[in-house]
């Protein structure tokens, strides 16, 4: 098994360094496996779940495949990252009882405990990593699968001793009175009518105000949060083992053909081909 994956190692790790200059917008997203997000210039505002994270030069966001997650640029300041979306899969087959590399992306509440801060050591030791990945991705010879191998899991050991050793884990920013219990109940009721008129009835407060303050903490909107939670917790129940059908209704998808076509369309795969995926990969998670 492990040399299919270090054969088609590409198919299973994504690194990018990139750089863009605002103003653009950055949609929430799921990714099939996990995420490091490394931040080099600009001014973002990280929302992962329904926590907010104001990052400086040199954090890391960490998130798994069922956090949705997006920047939101706070200025027009050059925006560089590094990103690595990696399949929990090939990691796992490197994991003991004592080296559990997965532990920071999966072992604490969804949406909490996700930004890392370095210290500059730390920053140099990951930067130079990263310029090692991207300088093998550029210069490749017969041996490059198995050194981005050995790459990763360094880059992966580095980010678990620096979420270890961080006594005060960033809880993220306090959001407005007004959106915390509508993001509370939106997670609890997501197979249930979430339209604005409803949550207008709910909360007391205007459909306009409510998606003004939305995308004002956001940068998105309250109907794109629904879908990509609904979309999240569609995955959670497919990898369980639920039918399509089930995780189609019980996720708030209430038209079959068009949970198809809109999982399709955010996630890469049918819902019955994810299934097979996710529960044949056998990563436990």
């Amino acid at each position: 098994m492990l040399g299919s994956y270090v054969e088609r190692i590409d198919d299973h790790v994504k690194f990018l360094h990139a750089a863009r200059v605002p103003p653009f917008n950055v949609h929430f997203h799921l990714h099939r496996g996990c995420e490091i997000f490394f931040l080099i210039h600009g001014d973002v505002r990280y929302f992962v779940d329904k926590t907010v994270y104001p990052l400086r030069l040199g954090d890391l966001i960490i998130t798994n495949e069922h956090e949705i997650h997006k920047p939101a640029l706070t200025t027009d300041a050059l925006y560089e990252r590094v990103t690595i979306e990696f399949d929990p899969a090939l990691i796992a087959l490197f994991e003991t009882d004592r080296t559990r590399l997965l532990r920071c992306f999966y072992d604490r509440p969804p949406g909490e405990l996700n930004k890392i801060k370095l210290n500059a050591q730390e920053q140099a030791e990951l930067s130079g990593l990263f310029a090692k990945y991207a300088n093998l991705m550029r210069e490749p010879y017969p041996e490059t699968p198995l050194v981005k191998l050995g790459c990763l899991l360094e880059i992966l050991a580095l980010v678990q001793r620096c979420f270890d050793k961080t006594q005060e884990k960033d809880k993220g920013l306090d959001l407005p009175a007004r959106l915390v219990p509508v993001l509370d109940y939106l997670d609890r009721h997501l197979a249930d009518d979430l339209s604005l008129e409803r949550l207008e009835g709910l909360f007391f407060v205007s459909r306009f105000h409510l998606s003004r303050l939305f995308k004002k903490h956001t940068g998105s909107t309250i109907h794109e949060y629904i879908l990509y939670k609904r979309i999240s917790l569609a995955k959670k129940l497919l990898k369980e083992g639920r039918s399509v059908t089930d995780a189609c209704m019980d996720a708030g998808f209430n038209d079959y053909s068009g949970f198809l076509r809109i999982f399709k369309k955010k996630v890469g795969l049918l819902p019955k081909q994810y299934a097979k995926q996710s529960q044949g990969a056998g990563a436990g998670r």
